[in-house]
């Protein structure tokens, strides 16, 4: 079975069964009349409200206010809130943990959360998250999630093998909850 196009006529069942990109899912709620903007969840939501005939998700989530960062990140600054994943703050956590450094999912989350704790806690979080076990990747992710379980199961493969896996994987149609 050829994957259907995306309209207004498609089953929501079929819609359901198959893996769009956020583009795509971006590219009809404009056409719908939609907003088209937010997460691939609040896209997928609009897109299945629009198919089921159901009213629209429109509201936006409130937008958190953000604290400016001060000019200088020193391991005593204390996080504020709203603040953002910026180059001065991934500069600070690269030169205070070294190479190899990524705003992990634990990192995010304690940046997020424990407004008024200090950079040095961050890190101190940070470092022993490395220990942890890989936590499970959001829904909206599935790209990451595959390429991740891919390696899980065939390592020593290489990327162009994962990409084209997964290339392979979303032109089927399954379950997809």
């Amino acid at each position: 079975m050829a994957r259907p196009p995306l309209d207004a006529h498609l089953d929501p069942q079929v819609f359901e069964a198959w893996y769009w990109q956020k583009t795509e899912l971006a590219a009809f709620c404009r056409a719908q009349g939609l907003p088209a903007s937010g997460d691939k969840a609040a896209l997928t939501a609009r897109v299945l409200a629009r198919l089921t005939k159901q009213a629209p998700l429109l509201s936006k989530p409130p937008r958190r206010s953000s604290a400016a960062m001060p000019d200088t990140l020193t391991p005593q600054t204390v996080i504020g809130p709203g603040w953002r994943f910026t180059q001065a703050l991934r500069d600070y956590f690269e030169l205070h943990h070294g190479k190899g450094f990524h705003f992990n999912q634990a990192l995010r989350e304690f940046i997020r959360t424990q407004m008024g704790s200090t950079l040095a806690q961050a890190l101190t979080h940070y470092q022993s998250s490395l220990d942890q076990p890989k936590a499970a990747i959001a829904k909206q992710f599935q790209y990451n999630q595959h390429i991740r379980d891919y390696f899980a199961k065939h390592p020593g493969a290489k990327r162009e093998q994962a990409i084209a896996a997964w290339w392979a994987w979303r032109e089927q149609p399954s379950e997809r909850s």
